[in-house]
This record gives structure tokens, sequence and C-alpha cells, in this order.
């Protein structure tokens, strides 16, 4: 006995995704920030451990930049994390871009008034 011709069944296709929220699930996600977040923390660590330790300027002036670059990556996770990620609560978001807001006010400007004259930089 034969069997009934099966008609042509078209593959599923999953639902159109923009390119914007492809970007943001992959950049955005929680692992992302933490890790991100995780970095910046350990650079600002590693940069006042090598500010802290030197005796020649150029190495305290590469500790700087080291402290420097982690308060950068730092601050710009939690920024754009809290205004791109719509997905937290609202709580959430704010304390997250209020949080970048004083480490750039506490740590980023006032790390520039600091007396270096006796490190031969001013």
């Amino acid at each position: 006995m034969q069997q009934p011709y099966q008609m042509y069944q078209p593959a599923y296709q999953p639902p159109h995704r923009s390119t914007g929220d492809m970007m943001k699930t992959m950049f955005l996600s929680n692992l992302m920030i933490g890790l991100g977040a995780t970095l910046g923390l350990v650079l600002m660590w590693l940069g006042s451990i090598v500010v802290g330790l030197s005796t020649d300027s150029d190495v305290d002036k590469m500790g700087l930049v080291i402290k420097s670059l982690g308060t950068l990556a730092l601050t710009g996770v939690l920024l754009v994390g809290g205004l791109a990620r719509q997905d937290f609560e609202k709580w959430v978001r704010v304390v997250m871009i209020f949080s970048a807001a004083l480490i750039v006010i506490f740590i980023g400007f006032w790390a520039g008034f600091i007396d270096l004259s006796g490190l031969g930089m001013a």
C-alpha cells in the first residue's frame, strides 16, 4: 500500500530581530556588565598599587594611567548599563547612573587635585 504524498512544509523561521536588539543582547548581557565592572575595579586596584609602590615618576604615571582606564571602564559600564538596559527595575538603573556620576565626581574629578609636585609631574 502506498503512503499519501507529504506536502512540502517550509522550515520554521524565527521572528526577525533588528541588529540593535542583537547587539543589546550580546554586549549588554548580565555577564558582560559583570565582567566589565570587575575589569574596571581590578584595573583601579592595580593602578593604585602601582602608584603606591612606585619610586620612579614614569612608573607612577603608568599607574595613574592604569587607574584612569579602570575608572573609565567602570563608569562606562555603569552608565551604559543604566541607560540601555530597559529590563532592569527603575531604581536599579537610577543607582547605576548615580554611582557612575559619583565615581566621576569623587574619583575622576578630585584625582586631578592631588599634589604631584614631589613626583616631578607638575
